[in-house]
């Protein structure tokens, strides 16, 4: 018993000093099979949900849109399925699980892209790293020369994202990348000692 107990907790220790450096996450969009669809939960296993509020395709013109990797992005350009009317506006993306300590990803645009936090309150956050995150993400026919600018926006707890583009314009977004709140490590401790606790009561029982 005793062994297993120290074996039980070298293993939670070891874990309580990895989970500080939570595993950044990357959606890259390529590896979803089909395309043209409406993004919704469907990478709410990696901890994102994004609403319903864009779609994943492959980029709309290369030559002005091109990808930061591999051939997918999404797009804020929605289509309805029934009237087949065509609409622009923010994309937003949620947390799913714990919160995001950074989140961020590769815009093309064609006007500038704002990048803005909120927690779950609805309340607008303050970027640890700098001002609301801006670029000028554009498209090559613009002059600007600019795609795949990476806007990205710390605070210590983040529930959700929204990149938003003045109504009417385009833009796409590659690469999601976002960063977990991770597990404080006394919390892993309490429940190894929950466990040695039970562990005992059960010797005795």
């Amino acid at each position: 018993m005793r062994k297993l107990i120290t074996f039980c907790a070298t293993a939670v220790l070891i874990l309580a000093a990895t989970s500080a450096h939570a595993d950044m996450t990357v959606i890259d969009f390529d590896s979803w099979e089909y395309t043209n669809l409406f993004i919704d939960d469907q990478f709410s296993s990696l901890g994102a949900d994004f609403n319903n509020t864009a779609r994943i395709c492959v980029s709309p013109n290369p030559s002005y849109y091109p990808t930061y990797s591999g051939s997918n992005v999404i797009e804020n350009l929605l289509i309805n399925p029934l009237t087949n009317e065509i609409t622009r506006g923010d994309i937003r993306i949620d947390s799913v699980g714990p919160d995001w300590t950074m989140a961020g990803g590769y815009v093309t645009g064609s006007a500038n892209v704002t990048l803005t936090a909120y927690d779950f309150s609805d309340n607008k956050l303050v970027n640890l790293s700098g001002p609301d995150s801006t670029g000028e993400a554009n498209t090559y026919d613009l002059g600007e020369d600019k795609p795949n600018m990476f806007l990205s926006f710390s605070a210590p707890s983040i529930a959700y994202v929204v990149f938003s583009i003045d109504s009417g314009n385009t833009f796409t977004v590659d690469d999601f990348t976002f960063n977990p709140v991770p597990v404080p490590a006394g919390v892993l401790l309490g429940m190894l000692g929950l466990g040695v606790a039970g562990m005992k009561l059960r010797k005795f029982v």
